[in-house]
């Protein structure tokens, strides 16, 4: 890793890790190997929002417990070629609904939106290549925003007119509450425990959509971006984010390919446009599909 070109709030984040873990240093020079300056501005952004939002310490704590999680999973993952988990109910009670569970995954996930390549760039995707493609005046819900950054990049539009939340964790709630708060947005938002896969009413339409890092979580992905797809406006875009091969301790629906990923979209009745498949540190995508490493799959949706 080049200090030189690491900017300052993201180097503060790395070396705190490192000061805690100095083990991991090869993971991170991969990570920040092939990133683009673009990437590196985008991600520096980020990282001030991080560390605005959380104490250096719990992002560090949190940030471990998650890669350590996120290792024993992967021992069960090769050998079994499954993921632990298949019920929602038994994952929702297991990490859902546990608050100290759920906050050190949020913390954890804030970090990895800095330190993990392919959180980095796709969501440097959903801001520099979805939110510009929504039409002035939309309205956004985003499914799941959790630490809340997403959120708050769509908040921070001022071509957004409404801004809605679902989540049926109530601590991911307070969370994305928190994050809001704390960066000082003064527009009005709603936060709403609702729970996707039930069938969904609302007043108004929406013009955009996102649901990131949350298919995996659902034990029928299809049908519930079936029940988004109702509640999009004519000419409304969805951005979908979902890994493959990503085993997690709450983890459930396993993609095994970024096309597995679009066709899952695709059989719910979308289009997809402008795909992105981001490898994990230390691969490109054609040695990540050999060795069936987790890719990130990030792409914008319209209705067919």
């Amino acid at each position: 890793m080049d200090p030189a070109r690491v900017p300052y709030h993201t180097r503060k984040l790395v070396e705190a890790v490192l000061a805690d873990w100095p083990a991991h240093g090869d993971t991170l020079a991969k990570s920040f190997a092939d990133r683009s300056d673009a990437t590196h501005a985008h991600v520096e952004r980020t990282a001030e929002l991080v560390l605005k939002l959380a104490d250096l310490d719990d992002l560090v704590r949190g940030y471990r417990w998650m890669c350590d999680m996120v290792f024993e999973e992967e021992l069960g993952f090769r050998r079994t070629g499954r993921y632990r988990h298949a019920s929602f109910a038994e994952v929702d009670r297991l990490v859902y609904q546990d608050r100290a569970a759920m906050t050190a995954y949020m913390h954890g996930l804030l970090a990895s939106e800095v330190l993990w390549v392919q959180h980095a760039r796709s969501l440097e995707y959903f801001v520099e290549r979805f939110l510009p493609g929504n039409r002035e005046g939309y309205r956004h819900l985003e499914v799941g925003p959790g630490h809340g950054i997403l959120f708050w990049y769509a908040a921070s539009d001022p071509r957004c007119s409404a801004l809605v939340g679902y989540d049926i964790s109530p601590t991911s709630l307070d969370a994305t509450r928190r994050c809001l708060e704390t960066l000082g947005v003064d527009r009005p938002f709603a936060l709403e425990a609702r729970d996707i896969t039930a069938p969904l009413g609302v007043s108004e339409p929406f013009d955009s959509i996102a649901i990131s890092e949350v298919c995996e979580h659902l034990e029928d992905p299809v049908a519930a971006l079936r029940s988004l797809r109702g509640i999009l406006a004519p000419g409304g875009r969805m951005y979908v984010n979902v890994p493959i091969n990503a085993p997690a301790i709450d983890h459930i629906t396993l993609l095994e390919t970024p096309e597995a990923a679009v066709e899952m979209v695709e059989s719910a009745g979308f289009r997809v446009l402008d795909p992105l498949f981001a490898p994990p540190a230390g691969y490109d995508l054609a040695r990540a599909r050999k060795r069936k490493a987790s890719v990130s799959v990030a792409l914008t949706a319209v209705p067919a």
